[in-house]
């Protein structure tokens, strides 16, 4: 019997949606079927699956991973959606974080500046064509869809390329805006499938020219940390909310459970996790929100390493469900989210997995620390060669070789226990991100200030 984790009132939260991101730590397809499912259970009436390489896309093979979903599961998956009532909204870049598209040779002259693949370039008339088709070849898999999000959040460099600027000067934002998302609103209207944008470069805008957005597109306000009620906070902060709702923009609110807690992170952060779903559940109903995304973000651009697992914050995830639904808390807090999982049968692999990567994160909190005082020291005895070594390096290189051998064999035991549950070799690329730079940086250090010491167990240095 599975633990009664959802009050029996209404939800607080009208549509609660859960985000699937794919472009770090992709699942399994057994293992995304396996998901799905546990998304249904915790409620959630909605999965925003940010596709990134794991679709098999049409319009350019080139931007699959090689070991990208078939066409086949991409259909499993949309029928075992339909059968459980959850709603699939996908996510396709368009205009920022476009790194997938605009590595590849011969796009070069979609990017707004050469040098970075992170915009498009919106006055390059193949960016907006390019949009279109990578929809299309979305929409023909998912004809059912009846929202699809068009990303458009952090779009540091628009406006840099000379042409854009002198656009932007004459026209205005929106407009250049358009220029990238129009052939695609257009294709979308005439399904009647709404587009949704991020709300953070658009909350700048002036009103006429948020006004000329809105009345095409839902905007998601995004804010992973702090209260949103907060007016101090980043762009999230209730002044913002305010001045698009006064506008009369169609609103949806997003938080987070995971993968908002830095660029490396093993972990959740469960109170900072639990603070902003709670802000996001109480600005419900005062900023008439349609519903509410819970994101759990695998990297933090397509380039960048992978973070926490979707395996190892389930105590979060489940957590992030029971607020949006109960607008409160579970009575008994984590134990109660925990006592959850075990009656869902996924209590037992969670603890596991989250009692590894904690464990790394105790280590590599220590070596980081050491790493650094050797760095320091490194410039030291290089500004004042008097100095005399005074056998510190010694002993930190010995506590230091100890605790990476520790490390090694977790990230062994983390790649076993990750593997069935995460595409390979994406287990694997997970543990080297976090014990190899450490490795390698001791290595160097070793030479250079030319430190010997007796390894701690056979095989840990090689």
């Amino acid at each position: 019997m599975t633990k009664q984790l959802f009050s029996s009132a209404p939800p607080v939260v009208p549509l609660r949606a859960v985000h699937l991101d794919l472009k770090g730590c992709a699942p399994t397809f057994t293992r995304l079927i396996e998901l799905v499912k546990l998304f249904r259970k915790l409620n959630f009436q909605i999965v925003l699956v940010e596709w990134e390489d794991m679709f098999p896309w049409k319009c350019d093979e080139r931007l699959r991973s090689a070991n990208a979903y078939t066409k086949l599961q991409i259909a499993e998956f949309r029928d075992c959606c339909d059968e459980l009532e959850l709603e699939i909204i996908p996510l396709v870049q368009g205009l920022g974080h476009a790194e997938n598209v605009l590595r590849l040779e011969g796009n070069e002259g979609l990017r707004e500046i050469p040098n970075r693949t992170d915009v498009f370039h919106p006055l390059n008339p193949e960016s907006p064509q390019l949009l279109r088709h990578m929809v299309e070849d979305v929409l023909e898999l998912l004809p059912q869809v009846k929202h699809f999000h068009l990303g458009a959040d952090e779009v540091y460099t628009l406006g840099q390329n000379p042409a854009s600027r002198a656009y932007l000067d004459t026209h205005g934002v929106a407009a250049l805006y358009l220029k990238q998302f129009d052939p695609t609103f257009q294709l979308l209207e005439s399904q009647k499938i709404r587009p949704m944008l991020w709300h953070d470069e658009v909350s700048n805008w002036s009103p006429d020219q948020i006004s000329q957005m809105s009345t095409r597109t839902d905007l998601v306000v995004w804010g992973y940390t702090g209260d949103p009620r907060n007016s101090s906070t980043y762009h999230f902060r209730l002044p913002e909310i305010e001045k698009l709702s006064k506008i009369g923009c169609t609103l949806w609110g997003a938080t987070a459970y995971k993968g908002a807690d830095g660029p490396s992170a093993n972990t959740t952060d469960l109170h900072d996790r639990q603070k902003a779903t709670l802000g996001w559940a109480e600005l419900t109903h005062p900023f008439d929100l349609k519903g509410v995304f819970v994101t759990g973000w695998s990297r933090y651009a397509s380039g960048r390493i992978q973070v926490t697992p979707i395996d190892g914050a389930l105590d979060s995830l489940a957590n992030s469900a029971a607020i949006l639904y109960n607008g409160a808390l579970p009575k008994g807090g984590q134990a109660d989210c925990l006592e959850w999982l075990d009656s869902a049968g996924e209590g037992e692999g969670f603890r596991d997995i989250f009692k590894t990567l904690k464990a790394i994160d105790s280590i590599s909190e220590k070596v980081w620390t050491w790493l650094r005082e050797l760095e320091e020291q490194v410039v030291n005895l290089e500004i004042e060669p008097q100095r005399a070594n005074s056998g510190i390096e010694v002993i930190i290189f010995e506590l230091m070789d100890a605790e990476i051998c520790k490390a090694r064999q977790l990230g062994i035991h983390l790649e076993k226990i990750l593997a069935g549950r995460i595409i390979d070799p994406l287990p694997k690329f997970f543990r080297q991100s976090r014990i190899d730079p450490m490795v390698s940086c001791c290595e160097r250090l070793r030479k250079q200030l030319k430190v010997e010491t007796i390894a701690q167990s056979v095989g840990c240095h090689h």
